[in-house]
């Protein structure tokens, strides 16, 4: 299986971005992957969703972002494969979390703590009324993504685990993900991709596909890893 995989991964590798010929090689790598015993299997219910998008991630990294790190190929493309598919189910889990927030959620300051039904009412917001219901959970999502914007902000000038700093793609360590993110996510207005790209003397389509492909997906594992409380300030 592994001089398998590796002679597919060189073809898709052998020939043109977006060529008929690269197409119809990834075609029967990813054949090939989906096979794979020891790919991650799950009855979350976004986990259909997660694998799709893993696949059309793997498509568009496979040849610029991929190395393999143990000695077996397939051992590495598992955990590569594996590791991406379980931040997706984490990222679409988190993205629904507030979709649905229960009327027996306490809200408040610690000692004049309510449900959110009692809060509605003596507000005037009957529990029926979804359009004010909506508004003040929409109220919270602002508040809430203010204060993750704000710490991710403070976590990418400080990079205090070097996370940003060690994510580069091998064919150019100055490429990383904290220099990425400083020029993308910090700097105002943002540097386009072109820019960065002739800067670093690389091909835009390597930068695009690093700072979608890893780094974006880094920050937004960061994010999560910072915890902040759902309702810490309600």
């Amino acid at each position: 299986m592994d001089e398998q995989l590796k002679q597919l991964i060189e073809k898709v590798r052998e020939y043109p971005d977006g060529s008929r010929e690269q197409r119809k090689a990834m075609q029967r790598l990813l054949i090939q992957l989906q096979q794979l015993p020891g790919l991650l299997k799950s009855s979350h219910p976004e986990y259909p969703d997660a694998l799709n998008r893993t696949w059309e991630w793997v498509s568009k990294n496979i040849c610029t972002n991929f190395e393999q790190r143990t000695p077996s190929i397939e051992d590495s493309l598992l955990k590569w494969i594996n590791g991406y598919l379980k931040w997706r189910i984490k990222d679409l889990t988190y993205q629904k979390t507030w979709q649905y927030i229960s009327l027996d959620v306490p809200v408040g300051r610690d000692g004049a703590r309510k449900p959110l039904v009692d809060y509605l009412s003596e507000t005037g917001l009957s529990t029926p009324n979804l359009s004010g219901l909506d508004g003040y959970i929409e109220s919270l999502q602002r508040e809430k993504t203010q204060r993750l914007g704000l710490a991710v902000e403070t976590y990418i000038k400080q990079d205090p685990h070097q996370r940003l700093q060690k994510c580069y793609p091998r064919t150019n360590p100055e490429c990383d993900c904290y220099l990425l993110s400083q020029r993308r996510f910090l700097k105002e207005p943002p540097d386009t991709f072109e820019e960065i790209a002739q800067e670093l003397k690389m091909k835009r389509e390597q930068v695009t596909n690093h700072w979608y492909g890893r780094c974006k997906p880094l920050l937004q594992k960061i994010a999560q890893d910072l915890k902040i409380p759902e309702h810490e300030n309600l």
